[in-house]
């Protein structure tokens, strides 16, 4: 096959048997130029310095097999297929073929060299087709590295900002950011505690000089409950990173779907423990109960039984004691029911109260400005896991003398404050860390109700969780500052 100006294919072709190379050109040289090599490293160095179409080359040879051939001049020449020929089939081969090499094919070693054509001008149509496409991608940033706006209608928002976040163009028709945006900058349309993770993301951009996706809230976030993912990726001049082209869309509806997911998820697991603490409450406590109350009920000098045999009935009432306030404490740790019988603030009161008069060395302290109880009742079992857990965290390892705990109600945001005076840790690594399952499951939790949680931990640790409890409105839209 040979492209439109007549020249033809460059195919190299590595193989450690002269006379398959031999045979392999007299076939196919009516169609390619064939670059035949019997030592890999003088091929590698060819490869080096001259640009080629298509690379086959045998799988079994004694200096160097063809995946490693292969992985030696990844890097050299990234945007060529590659196709390996072998007489075996190996299953592992191919496997391994597909996964370091990202071969084009796995082609079989025979006497049908139009099979093996078919092969090669398949490759060649895909690297010419790649190649054309980044000629003309590299041309469009040699020439002017600016935005072109495809469309007014296009369902998202495309943004090129300079490297400052300072918006310099902008797609028309969109509400988010309008063309009276120009000049402004990209954290004026971002909710306050999203504009540090927001420029995080755009120096990760600048670093690593590859796009990166980020998820934030719309602006006015509490009115109208948006969400956006913004892919942002680098502009470049001249070989240097000018600006950011960003492109914004709503995943609002996306989002909504997720958080019912995981809400139900929640909730299911949470009425499956709240099922299994009734049980133990109204069934093995009771009956626990009962069995201790009769035989403490009995006077131990009436009972005619041996010293020894005394001894053993008093050990038996102290484990069923033991055993009745163990079942009281898997119970509450399953599902605490004063949550569903008196709420979160009221089960969270006596909490803190149990703390202070067992835990010595530490003072928990608790303020709240709600007047009623979260009508709610998966909020309020969400927001006694997430402190629960917080507080178990502090008494475990934060070595704290004061604690404080606040719940307050702003305009319809549920605000909860876990702050103490510990040690702190490292938020990045324990939120990287397998071992974090507790942060996770808090974070989820908050996630499930379409709130937010930060963790600041330096001297001491803050945690601030947030969540709306009016219904969400997702037909809304986002509006300029």
């Amino acid at each position: 096959m040979e492209d439109s100006k007549n020249i033809k294919p460059k195919v190299f072709y590595l193989d450690d048997d002269e006379i398959n190379l031999a045979i392999l050109e007299a076939n196919l040289e009516e169609y390619y130029e064939i670059l035949g090599f019997s030592d890999p490293n003088k091929g590698i160095n060819y490869l080096k310095n001259n640009e080629v179409d298509v690379i086959l080359t045998d799988q079994i040879m004694p200096v160097m097999d063809g995946i490693e051939f292969l992985q030696a001049i990844k890097d050299i020449q990234p945007k060529v297929a590659r196709i390996l020929l072998t007489g075996v089939v190996n299953q592992e081969v191919i496997i391994q073929a597909i996964n370091k090499v990202n071969i084009y094919r796995f082609h079989e070693k025979s006497d049908n060299y139009d099979r093996l054509k078919f092969d090669i001008d398949s490759a060649y149509h895909m690297v010419k087709t790649l190649r054309e496409k980044d000629f003309y991608y590299k041309e469009l940033q040699e020439t002017s590295e600016k935005l072109k706006i495809i469309s007014d209608n296009v369902p998202a928002q495309i943004i090129h900002t300079d490297l400052d976040g300072n918006i310099l163009e902008i797609n028309q028709g969109n509400v988010a950011i309008t063309i009276d945006s120009l000049g402004k900058n990209i954290s004026e349309f971002l909710p306050e505690d999203e504009i540090k993770k927001f420029f995080q993301a755009m120096a990760k951009v600048v670093r690593t000089k590859k796009s990166h996706n980020i998820i934030t809230r719309a602006f006015n976030f509490y009115e109208n409950f948006q969400w956006f993912s913004t892919v942002i990726g680098p502009l470049h001049s001249k070989n240097k990173q000018s600006g950011f082209l960003m492109v914004s869309q709503d995943i609002t509806d996306r989002v909504n779907h997720e958080e019912r997911i995981m809400s139900a998820v929640i909730e299911a697991e949470d009425r499956q423990k709240s099922k299994i603490a009734r049980d133990i409450h109204d069934g093995l406590q009771q009956t626990l109960t009962i069995a201790l109350m009769n035989f403490e009920s009995l006077d131990e000098n009436s009972i005619q039984i041996s010293e020894n045999e005394l001894k053993k009935f008093r050990s038996g009432v102290r484990f069923l004691r033991k055993g009745l306030q163990e079942t009281r404490s898997i119970a509450y740790e399953l599902i605490p029911k004063s949550v569903e019988d008196f709420g979160f603030v009221e089960t969270l009161k006596e909490l803190i109260g149990e703390l202070n008069a067992s835990i010595d060395h530490t003072e928990f302290n608790f303020y709240t400005n709600l007047e009623q109880r979260i009508e709610d009742l998966n909020i309020e079992y969400n927001l006694f896991r997430i402190t629960q857990e917080s507080l178990n965290n502090i008494i475990k390892y934060a070595e704290a003398t004061e604690v404080f705990v606040q719940i307050t109600n702003h305009d319809n945001i549920l605000q909860l404050t876990i702050e103490d005076n510990g040690k702190g840790f490292d938020v990045d690594e324990k939120l990287n860390s397998d071992r974090s399952f507790g942060l996770f499951n808090m974070n989820k939790r908050t996630e499930s109700l379409s709130g937010r949680m930060t963790i600041e931990s330096k001297e001491g640790t803050l945690i601030f969780v947030e969540i709306p409890l009016k219904k969400k409105d997702t037909t809304n839209n986002v509006k300029s500052k």
